[in-house]
């Protein structure tokens, strides 16, 4: 397990909705920092994200970084708006899926970056058992037979918080995707709290 590595979160702030699913977001951080044996106090991590948006008046990106120690730091920067369509290659090779920073949202992100291309605006990530489980940055929604369905966390992947709030209102399901079914989709979608769902293509030659 890698030694140094601070818990992350990544968040949308605008002045109408405020912290986009803060309570997801805190309660996925809680979890992995009992997971990994970090200090994190709530309420300084609160009172951190306040401070950083105080005198904000437009959209913002805001990345929390919790370490070992309970030490919380925050980032922001103006998030503009999404435009067009993602263009996704697929990953050479399968996760490990045993690696525990799959399921967790860290600073180390070795597994999830390794095979970032500049050919492409993500990479869709698959498990030894050949199905698909998120992409670098954000999860996946498939269009299968007309139903909206997203991997199941057993097939290797980060619980997103855009994710947990879509099942719970039951506007998406699970179901495990192969990367060939992926492949002969009519459509497909990447999502995450930041960025909302923005549909994707992939790339000519991973069709």
């Amino acid at each position: 397990m890698a030694a140094h590595f601070d818990l992350l979160e990544t968040l949308r702030w605008t002045p109408q909705e405020r912290f986009y699913l803060l309570e997801r977001h805190l309660e996925r951080l809680q979890e992995s920092a009992r997971h990994f044996g970090f200090h994190c106090r709530l309420g300084d991590v609160r009172g951190a994200l306040g401070h950083a948006v105080a005198n904000a008046d437009r959209a913002l990106r805001v990345r929390l970084l919790v370490g070992r120690d309970g030490g919380i730091r925050v980032e922001s920067s103006p998030l503009e708006p999404s435009t067009g369509t993602m263009r996704v290659g697929l990953a050479a090779t399968p996760v490990d899926p045993d690696d525990p920073f799959l399921f967790h949202k860290t600073t180390n992100r070795v597994q999830q970056e390794r095979e970032r291309s500049p050919a492409c605006d993500e990479m869709v990530l698959w498990n030894p058992d050949g199905e698909i489980t998120e992409a670098m940055t954000a999860n996946i929604v498939v269009d299968l037979d007309g139903l909206a369905v997203t991997p199941p966390i057993e097939c290797g992947l980060l619980a997103g918080t855009l994710r947990a709030e879509l099942l719970a209102s039951e506007k998406i399901s699970e179901a495990r995707v192969t990367v060939d079914r992926l492949r002969t989709a009519p459509r497909f979608w990447l999502i995450n709290s930041v960025r909302g769902w923005r549909p994707a293509v992939l790339n000519p030659r991973d069709e």
